[in-house]
Order: structure tokens, then C-alpha cells, then sequence
């Protein structure tokens, strides 16, 4: 799986790596196996670290995949997220994203996981 996630009990929040190709397909499998995850769903913090990742899917794609999967889930609950980013592409897609899920989310772009971390590190979900 090109996406890939963690618990961090210490810090209570959620690692999620992001490696290689990432397609609509692939986001889609992950968000469905993520958002079945019990003690994700109280944690609701997440890095997502971006940068090993070539992202291969639409802005109109990911809008889909929020407005089918991830809100239905939430149903109402908020969420955290710190993006670490590595170049323009993947700084593009996460604003995208944030627009996408201001709904629910509350998000910040980082350059390293440390500055991410210690950011999530002040925000309840």
C-alpha cells in the first residue's frame, strides 16, 4: 500500500506516509481502512508526511473522495492535520485539500515532520 499510517500513543496523533505513485484509487482504499480504525477515530490528529510521494490524482478527484468517504464518516467530528511537504506539487494538492475539507478539518503545511509535530502538538481534534 503506497499509503501507510502509524499510532503514536506518546504524542496521540496518527503518522501516515505517503510513498511513490499515489492515485484517486489508492487515496479511496486508504481513507475506507483508516476511517474504520477505532483509535483513529478518537485521535483524530494526523502528519502526513507528503514527500516520498508523486500525487497522480485531480483536484475534482479529491473532492469526490472527501464528499463520499471521508464526510459520512466524520458525520460532524473535526479533525487536525499537519501536511509536510516537500515541493510545489504536493504544497498544491494539500491547499486543495484544504479547501476541500475546512468543513471538518483544521490543517497547516510544514517542511519537516519536527515543525509539524510540535504545531499538532497545541491543536485538539
Amino acid at each position: 500500500m503506497p499509503i501507510s499510517y502509524s499510532i503514536d500513543r506518546d504524542h496521540r496523533c496518527i503518522h501516515e506516509t505517503w510513498t511513490g505513485i499515489i492515485t484517486a484509487k489508492d487515496l479511496a482504499d486508504y481513507w475506507r481502512r483508516i476511517l474504520t480504525d477505532p483509535v483513529v477515530m478518537v485521535i483524530r490528529r494526523t502528519i502526513v508526511d507528503l514527500r516520498s510521494s508523486r500525487i497522480l490524482f485531480s483536484g475534482e478527484q479529491l473532492a469526490e473522495l472527501v464528499e463520499s468517504i471521508v464526510l459520512p464518516v466524520l458525520n460532524g467530528k473535526n479533525w487536525r492535520t499537519a501536511i509536510v511537504v516537500g515541493d510545489l506539487s504536493q504544497y498544491e494538492v494539500s491547499r486543495q485539500y484544504h479547501i476541500f475539507a475546512e468543513s471538518y478539518s483544521r490543517d497547516s503545511m510544514f517542511s519537516t515532520r519536527d515543525a509539524a509535530l510540535t504545531w499538532l502538538q497545541t491543536q485538539s481534534p
